[in-house]
């Protein structure tokens, strides 16, 4: 019996076909040809079937294995290649927890099938969804009820690809777009986890995001979001053990530097709390952000970072929001620099709005240490020559003139009385220099007078500036 058993299991089909094939070829052509004549048949019975009242079958399929709902089907077809599947030529789609509120419509929604069973249309079994060059139109009610969606349904394999984004606010105007490139939605049976992975550009960058949820502790939940240009990684942990919010750890690292987060949310708002008991790492993003009405007052103190670091990647970021995105969301963002690693500068506040379409800078500001405080107003971001500037004015609040006058070296002939003073600056993000036009101790001066503008390099040239400039003044 041993002998028998181990003759079968070392039994060779392709030696056996070779040996076949010798003794009678004939017969081994003939019955390939039957072989490939019976697949083609069995794999093109689904095409025989009326598919007039199928709709409601493939209903009931998609409802229980995908946990979605289907809905207006039109026009249902088989297809054999390149692998079993049919075809829904347009229908709406509602999620299975939300079935009131269309998720959204789709054509030529790709339902693959398992190979077995074709000869039983009730008995057909759905392998997986497929969707191509679709508009995910959305709003934030949408959004919500996916991720109730994500943490809580059991489904087959969902994919997606080619694909665009459009976020709207409760007044269904557009405030995001994203370009979704890969889009697979699954669970791993093996480790027991469930998947969603995502491949795409957003704000001119590409990136991708990593989401899943391990069975064996479905209070847990993990997402990874990483952005190539700038280099930008934001890894989460989410703990749903309370009925009314979520808690949630980030660690968020950008170029060389990483900030920690700790907040709640539901499906109201994020709340930022502040950890006063981080020492290590004292940069940190505290504030509240309403999801009804995606308005956000965030205040993000940051440490230990040079104040070129700051500006360059914000500004070519503010810029590539401005031209890639419909900008249509409002909120405040503080970046307030405490600890300025530079000989001259101190506490750097840059305040963002964004309001109705538009970004403004008008409160930000630059503290000069024991000397005074440089304030932007009307500051603008523009290309120039295929290089990106930045360009505003500026008052000067000056707190001690002899600080002032001993820092610069200015002679005691050329000093006057004075509190406030005006003049505009330009900087060359792309090169790093900077740009100061001539001194005006009266604000309506500079609109009277044409602006020259002077290329600063290094401290040494701005004290010489700023020394010409006195002794200009005086002479006036």
């Amino acid at each position: 019996m041993k002998n028998y058993l181990s003759k079968i299991e070392n039994f060779d089909i392709q030696n056996f076909i070779s040996y076949f094939s010798k003794k009678n070829p004939f017969g081994t052509i003939i019955s390939l040809i039957a072989l490939v004549f019976l697949l083609s048949l069995y794999f093109t019975i689904p095409t025989f079937y009326n598919y007039e009242n199928f709709d409601k079958e493939i209903q009931k399929k998609v409802s229980k294995d995908f946990k979605l709902d289907l809905k207006n089907i039109s026009n249902i077809t088989y297809l054999m290649l390149p692998t079993p599947h049919f075809l829904i030529e347009e229908c709406d789609v509602y999620l299975s927890n939300n079935p009131k509120d269309k998720f959204l419509t789709v054509k030529h929604l790709k339902i693959n099938i398992f190979s077995k069973n074709l000869h039983k249309k009730e008995k057909i079994e759905l392998k997986n969804i497929h969707l191509d060059k679709v508009d995910l139109d959305l709003q934030f009610i949408n959004i919500k009820n996916f991720y109730s969606h994500l943490r809580y349904n059991i489904t087959k394999p969902i994919y997606l690809k080619n694909s665009n984004l459009f976020l709207r606010d409760e007044n269904k105007e557009i405030i995001l777009i994203s370009k979704i490139k890969k889009f697979k939605y699954f669970i791993d049976t093996q480790n027991k986890t469930k998947k969603l992975t995502s491949l795409g550009n957003l704000f001119g960058s590409d990136f991708s995001f990593d989401w899943e949820k391990n069975f064996t502790n479905p209070n847990i939940t993990k997402g990874d979001i990483k952005f190539k240009n700038p280099n930008f990684n934001i890894l989460s942990t989410f703990n749903k053990d309370n009925e009314n919010f979520t808690k949630a750890k980030t660690n968020i690292k950008f170029l060389r530097h990483s900030l920690d987060l700790n907040y709640k949310f539901n499906q109201d708002g994020i709340e930022l709390i502040d950890d006063k008991n981080k020492i290590i790492n004292r940069s940190k993003l505290v504030g509240n952000i309403s999801l009804d009405t995606f308005f956000f007052d965030l205040n993000l103190i940051l440490s230990g970072i040079s104040i070129q670091t700051v500006l360059n990647n914000l500004f070519l970021n503010l810029y590539k929001i401005n031209k890639s995105a419909n900008l249509n969301f409002n909120g405040n963002l503080k970046i307030n620099l405490d600890e300025v690693k530079n000989r001259l500068f101190e506490n750097l506040i840059i305040d963002i709005n964004f309001l109705e379409k538009k970004i403004s800078l008008n409160k930000s500001s630059l503290s000069l240490k024991k000397i005074g405080k440089i304030n932007f107003s009307d500051p603008s971001i523009y290309e120039k020559n295929e290089k990106l500037f930045v360009k505003s004015k500026i008052k000067f609040d000056v707190y001690d003139q002899q600080e002032l006058y001993k820092r610069f070296l200015i002679p005691r002939q050329n000093r006057v009385d004075l509190n406030k003073i005006y003049f505009e600056i330009e900087y060359n993000v792309d090169d790093g220099n900077y740009f100061l036009s001539t001194i005006n101790l009266n604000e309506n001066e500079k609109e009277n007078n044409e602006m020259i503008f002077q290329e600063i390099n290094n401290i040494q040239q701005l004290n010489n500036l700023i020394s010409r400039e006195f002794r200009t003044i005086n002479l006036d």
